[in-house]
């Protein structure tokens, strides 16, 4: 069908072409016959007037001359009548003749830049050209073909270094392209017409008998997808289960085992460092949890939003009260630089969630002694809140992978203190359930900084 289409449509744009380049040669040959027939004669003698004046480069004694009437008459040589003959046309039949060369006497007859590129390729040998021209303002063809010189032209032109049978310039005849390329666009329509009903027809019995299958593909396709989704996630819970979770439990027991064994054996300072390291651990293991299950749920899109208005500052302090008592142990120092006067409308559940995620990831990688910044400021619509700490930092080439779950990995703070690397996915994703954005900067044994951005107005 291909194939037929291709061929039929060569057939129409070739005829065309070849009824356009017959017009032309015939237009251009009748040029040539009246120059020859004018050039035979030397040039014809006509009477003066306002639109036929005195040719000012022909260089002829006998240019101008009176009759024994008294009626004054000027020479109209080859060149000059093709002129005339050009004006004729352009004004009656819309069609354009144009003697021109890359030499020439007038300087109305200097070549255009297509005319140009044709005088040249004459030069090497070729016969005619014939182009199609388009622009927002034309649509025309434009047929060339080249003037050689006779012996009758070395009258006008032996001084220019012109030799018999040399190429001394062209004719260039224009005409619109439009009752032409019509036509051809009409049966080019109606080459398409008849070609896109026999692919319906050829075609129809194809699609309607694969139609059904392709929707069960489509159908099993989505479903693997989910499921291989599901798998994923599967694997990563299994992965934290069986690795992060069972790692604080292992330690809760191991102390718990000790202290029921040999308790007594135990100084008063070492039960109570074993004690610390059991609650250490539960908090641990509760945190990984809760950041398990909230995680979960925010996968089947069982978390709903209650966006109220909030001050930023009072919900910062209720969510990183319950860490200070982490950040007194490693003795750092926390600086809330929070105006007071900044509200934000928000998720207070899930905020909550991201703070306080946030800033127990600031106090894991912070040693000790070391300070956590929280700052934030209100522009453009939003308030930024930046968690900033002087901790081991993060290598650039992990900051991007932070944020998938697939490529998350648990790094150990300065105290061994173990994570999954589900907390920053859980507020990445907490964030933008709360029409925010997330950034991490970091640098190695400088420090992390962790900005995020939340509305100081309704959004839709």
């Amino acid at each position: 069908m291909g194939m037929s289409f291709s061929w039929n449509y060569h057939l129409v744009v070739s005829n065309n072409q070849m009824v356009v380049l017959n017009k032309s040669r015939s237009f251009f040959d009748q040029i040539l016959v009246t120059r020859a027939w004018s050039s035979e004669h030397n040039g014809i003698y006509v009477p003066i007037t306002e639109k036929t004046k005195p040719n000012p480069y022909l260089k002829d004694p006998f240019k101008n001359i009176t009759s024994t009437d008294g009626i004054k008459l000027t020479k109209i040589n080859p060149s000059y009548m093709t002129r005339q003959i050009a004006e004729l046309n352009k004004n009656n039949y819309n069609l354009q003749f144009h003697i021109t060369s890359l030499n020439p006497i007038r300087p109305e007859n200097k070549a255009t830049e297509n005319e140009a590129k044709a005088l040249n390729e004459f030069e090497l040998g070729a016969k005619e050209k014939l182009e199609f021209h388009e622009n927002d303002t034309v649509h025309e063809y434009m047929y060339m073909a080249p003037l050689v010189t006779q012996k009758s032209c070395l009258k006008c032109h032996s001084h220019q270094g012109y030799q018999e049978g040399d190429i001394r310039g062209g004719i260039s005849i224009s005409f619109p392209a439009e009752p032409y390329t019509n036509g051809v666009n009409k049966q080019i329509l109606s080459l398409s017409i008849v070609h896109f009903i026999i692919l319906i027809l050829g075609y129809a019995g194809i699609i309607l008998y694969h139609i059904n299958t392709k929707k069960h593909f489509s159908i099993i396709k989505i479903k693997n997808e989910e499921l291989n989704k599901i798998i994923s996630t599967k694997d990563k819970f299994f992965s934290i289960i069986a690795h992060d979770l069972r790692s604080p439990i292992s330690t809760i027991l191991g102390y718990l085992d000790l202290l029921q064994t040999d308790y007594n054996s135990f100084s008063k300072e070492e039960q109570i460092d074993f004690i610390s390291n059991i609650n250490e651990s539960a908090k641990s293991s509760f945190k990984l949890l809760n950041n398990l299950l909230l995680w979960a749920r925010s996968q089947q899109n069982r978390i709903m939003l209650d966006v109220q208005k909030h001050n930023l500052k009072s919900t910062i302090t209720e969510a990183i009260d319950a860490y200070l008592s982490s950040s007194k142990l490693k003795k750092i120092s926390i600086e809330l630089l929070v105006p007071e006067e900044i509200f934000i409308y928000s998720d207070s559940f899930t905020l909550q969630c991201v703070i306080s995620n946030l800033f127990n990831n600031a106090i894991k990688f912070t040693p000790k002694n070391g300070v956590i910044f929280i700052k934030a400021k209100q522009e453009n619509g939003f308030a930024e809140i930046q968690i900033i700490d002087n901790g081991v930092g993060i290598p650039e080439e992990r900051i991007n992978k932070l944020f998938k779950i697939e490529e998350s990995v648990s790094t150990k703070g300065t105290n061994d203190e173990k994570g999954t690397g589900l907390g920053l996915l859980l507020c990445k994703e907490f964030i933008e359930k709360n029409n925010g954005s997330i950034q991490i900067v970091s640098k190695i044994n400088k420090g992390t900084r962790v900005i995020f951005r939340i509305p100081t107005t309704p959004q839709s």
